[in-house]
């Protein structure tokens, strides 16, 4: 099996078409034609994946790494997902219009894929299942996206922050795990202050749901931690 084709997906459903199973269907040889003209780049932490606005001549999956989403309305920048391993970065925008929507910024040390747009066009034009596979999975991403956003509009800070550590413990498998974001950071992806993000962290430091020392995170009370992004 062609190296990234064969790793498990991270933070999906088992209802959901995934990126990986996706590559699969592809025949041997429409693998091994799409391995043979893939080019693979490395990001550092910060660095900018994609711009808004770039024609898209090429299919992006991040193979190792962490990478956010932003778009800006209104001169406001929002982050709309977190793109985690083995994960298509902004299909829906580079397959239908061929144009980023979005800039995509790595969260740590990232490698990305870059498939031939073009190959991707065609193996859709001659492998139905493949086809099916890809529309399945931009339904089901359209979905997590409308979903994802849905769910932070009317939270507090302690309820947003409460669902964004429940998705980096589900992205990294783990209930203990480095922030690859700092505070500032943490506060712009969520909309309110830095001083309301480090006193959240604080009052659930002594409340005993995380235990927090700077970057590294415990969850030491996950049940109480889905409460709170229930009802905050």
């Amino acid at each position: 099996m062609l190296e990234g084709f064969g790793k498990k997906g991270v933070n999906k459903q088992p209802d959901i078409t995934t990126a990986k199973q996706c590559l699969e269907v592809l025949t041997d040889d429409e693998k091994q034609e799409l391995f043979d003209n893939k080019i693979e780049i490395e990001f550092e932490a910060g660095e900018t994946i994609v711009k808004k606005g770039f024609v898209a001549s090429n299919i992006l999956f991040l193979e190792k790494g962490l990478a956010k989403l932003d778009v800006v309305t209104d001169n406001h920048t929002s982050t709309v997902n977190i793109v985690a391993p083995q994960s298509f970065v902004g299909l829906i925008c580079t397959f239908a219009s061929h144009n980023f929507e979005f800039s995509a910024i790595a969260l740590e040390k990232t490698t990305i894929s870059l498939y031939d747009i073009d190959l991707f066009e065609k193996f859709v034009r001659q492998n139905g299942e493949f086809a099916y596979h890809i529309i399945k999975h931009m339904s089901a991403t359209t979905k997590e996206l409308v979903h994802r956003m849905s769910r932070f509009i009317h939270k507090n800070i302690e309820g947003s922050i409460s669902i964004l550590l429940l998705d980096f413990s589900d992205i990294y498998n783990s209930d203990t795990f480095i922030l690859p974001i700092n505070r500032k950071e943490l506060a712009n992806m969520l909309g309110y202050s830095k001083e309301s993000v480090i006193n959240t962290l604080s009052k659930f430091n002594k409340e005993g749901i995380l235990e927090v020392h700077e970057k590294k995170i415990k969850i030491l009370d996950k049940q109480k931690l889905i409460q709170i992004g229930e009802i905050g």
